[in-house]
């Protein structure tokens, strides 16, 4: 089992684009979607433009399929044409499906533009998330007719039943005939990725063909030195700071662990423990939270935050707390962990497959019972009386994010693509 400790060793000190370069012609397929507007100019929103950008440093010959809408360009994407890195991209515009019914109408475009571009391609890259239809679902067999190099990455599986949500015959058919399909496709593959080693175990028939490589998106320039560090926790853990200060940031839903937090608050309040949560982002239990900050509690407070941009305004508003509290009853894992890292912040998490493996218990914060807020409402008041435990944890945390940068990544998938495909 791959476990943090095996990446701690791993160095950061070469930017990717001083490797050598993947030569052979790349296709990436992916769902998200790439707008044009009337001038033929292409956008991408943010989060996937700094990805994108960090294959080209090391793919010459790139061609991206994705599904492409034409027309208005909603605010905050970026233009390509803005970065001559992207001057050497082919596309293959996808239709833009609206739901299942218009993805199967589709179905013959669609598998007519994959075979032109698997046919041109050396290595294809897929993936078996997207909706209505995964592609990889769709390229398996084409990729494997045409005896193609494959590569697929899976950093969710958002198609297994979520804890909290409601199951009906339709989403319980769903979700097996979707893991069956995208056991079906990983076990079809040259090089299999994953993001935790649960992944890797339940979605090959061979779990030892599997790599693990950690999914981060924080930056060398975005992390903390160590006396910037202690300048933060220096104010934070002052004779002043009596109240602790927490946030959870990510989707709020029932599988997130948002009730179990906010009734985990309840029982702080009852105890007397002075506590000021901030809740950070959207999602269906957004009113549940909003109502929640309302309430005038005795000890604790609670604030939503609503949205905020990704890059320097998020990591300024961490280092403004003393954890980041992730209360999860589902087995995803959480790319602001690094971020938190990445500011000294230590984790409150529970103990799932997808944050064991990244939150190291002791070291970069503490792990509890998932779905328990008795137990998730002791470590909070264990943390209001141990700041300085959280500052100790919250340095170590900045040595791992050293080892988890974006560019790393990149770095270690570029080195298995090269290695395991024998380009």
């Amino acid at each position: 089992m791959s476990t943090m400790s095996d990446v701690e060793k791993l160095s950061d000190d070469n930017d990717t684009e001083c490797l050598e370069p993947i030569k052979q012609r790349y296709l990436l397929c992916v769902g998200i979607i790439c707008y044009q507007d009337q001038e033929g100019r292409r956008y991408l929103d943010q989060l996937w433009y700094k990805d994108l950008k960090e294959h080209l440093r090391y793919i010459k010959h790139l061609t991206l399929a994705s599904p492409c809408q034409r027309g208005t360009i909603p605010t905050g994407l970026i233009p390509l044409d803005s970065d001559p890195l992207f001057d050497t991209v082919e596309f293959v515009d996808l239709p833009l499906a609206k739901g299942f019914a218009t993805a199967v109408l589709q179905l013959p475009l669609t598998m007519a533009l994959l075979w032109q571009a698997i046919q041109r391609a050396d290595v294809v890259h897929s993936g078996v998330a997207g909706w209505p239809i995964p592609p990889g679902w769709l390229m398996t067999p084409m990729v494997k007719m045409l005896k193609k190099k494959y590569v697929i990455v899976v950093e969710s599986a958002f198609w297994r039943l979520q804890p909290g949500a409601a199951v009906t015959f339709t989403s319980k058919l769903r979700a097996d005939f979707s893991e069956r399909m995208n056991r079906w496709c990983m076990d079809n593959t040259d090089l299999a990725v994953f993001t935790h080693d649960e992944y890797k175990e339940s979605l090959l028939s061979h779990p030892e063909r599997g790599h693990i490589i950690y999914c981060s998106w924080i930056d060398k320039d975005n992390i903390l030195s160590h006396a910037e560090a202690q300048r933060v926790w220096r104010n934070k853990v002052s004779p002043e700071a009596k109240q602790l200060k927490i946030l959870c940031a990510g989707r709020l839903t029932a599988s997130k662990g948002i009730l179990v937090l906010l009734e985990a608050m309840k029982l702080l309040d009852e105890a007397g423990i002075s506590v000021k949560l901030d809740i950070l982002g959207q999602g269906e239990l957004r009113e549940e939270c909003d109502r929640a900050s309302q309430i005038s509690y005795k000890a604790i407070a609670i604030e939503t935050l609503g949205t905020v941009p990704y890059g320097p305004p998020l990591f300024e508003l961490m280092q403004s707390y003393h954890a980041l509290i992730i209360p999860t009853i589902s087995d995803e894992g959480h790319r602001v962990v690094y971020d938190a890292y990445s500011q000294s912040l230590p984790i409150i998490a529970s103990n799932t497959v997808g944050l064991r493996e990244i939150v190291q218990d002791g070291r970069t914060g503490v792990l509890i019972q998932p779905g328990d807020p008795a137990a998730l409402a002791d470590k909070l008041k264990w943390a209001a009386h141990n700041l300085n435990e959280l500052e100790s944890l919250g340095m170590y945390s900045l040595n791992i994010a050293r080892t988890l940068t974006h560019q790393s990544m990149h770095q270690q998938r570029r080195q298995l693509i090269l290695d395991t495909l024998h380009l």
